[in-house]
């Protein structure tokens, strides 16, 4: 049995670093056309240029849009249609992870920012991009997700309340467009070190977390690889609505 995406359209949002980055490079390895969307197109393009450098590189499309402004959003997905004509996967990762805060001294401007990043954006690119996979007969949406949406710790009612938020958007789409041909998961892996993590979170916390995992180490962006790839093949067709653990089941 063989994970066969070769050919198939994959947009990564949040794809110029960190898990899309990652995400990005090893779908097009494996043969996707991948389009690497970014708030910044020249670092997008970047990207692009990485996967072109690949043995027998698939064809790459940069974008520019912040997920969480409709307009940008709206003519990202009209630019993919332009340019490739179809759309066989989401993969929602923009997103933003603020520093532990307690809820009482927590700004309103805070849970603002994570809301419009991890919810909207990943509610925008649904609104989207989804009717160009309905148009194709369906595809693929991948919501990153994080083991904080259903066991956070203190000073994580912001970031878990948005990736519970996300757990239930993917359930929610799932039940709207299966007969469409959709399919939905929602990917919660645990602390996985990428530059915005290691931004935000203390060496004693990384210790901490990563004596209860795997190996006694932190997870790593490769580690949801994978994984994805099944998702976006047409072996994960009978996979939908659900919430998926890349992690131990412990607080961190």
């Amino acid at each position: 049995m063989k994970i066969d995406i070769a050919g198939k359209v994959i947009v990564v949002t949040g794809a110029a670093q960190g898990i899309g980055r990652t995400l990005a490079l090893g779908l097009a390895a494996d043969g996707a056309r991948v389009v690497v969307l970014a708030r910044d197109r020249k670092r997008a393009q970047l990207v692009v240029e990485e996967i072109e450098a690949l043995p027998d590189a698939p064809a790459a499309l940069a974008i520019e849009a912040d997920v969480s402004d409709e307009a940008a959003v709206a003519e990202a997905a009209a630019e993919v249609e332009s340019a490739w004509g179809q759309v066989d996967a989401l993969i929602n990762n923009a997103g933003w992870m603020p520093p532990r805060n307690p809820v009482l001294e927590t700004d309103v401007s805070v849970l603002e920012r994570v809301l419009h990043s991890n919810v909207i954006g990943s509610f925008l690119t649904t609104k989207y991009f989804a009717p160009l996979m309905i148009r194709g007969g369906g595809g693929r949406i991948i919501y990153l997700s994080s083991a904080a949406s259903v066991q956070s710790g203190p000073g994580m009612a912001a970031y878990g309340g948005s990736k519970a938020a996300v757990n239930i958007l993917s359930n929610v789409v799932h039940q709207e467009l299966a007969n469409d041909g959709i399919r939905t998961i929602a990917l919660a892996p645990g602390l996985t070190v990428t530059p915005g993590m290691r931004e935000i979170v203390t060496d004693a916390h990384v210790e901490r977390v990563a004596a209860h995992y795997p190996g006694g180490r932190l997870g790593q962006p490769e580690d949801l690889l994978g994984l994805t790839a099944f998702l976006c093949s047409d072996l994960a067709d009978h996979i939908s609505g659900s919430v998926m653990f890349v992690r131990p089941p412990i607080n961190g």
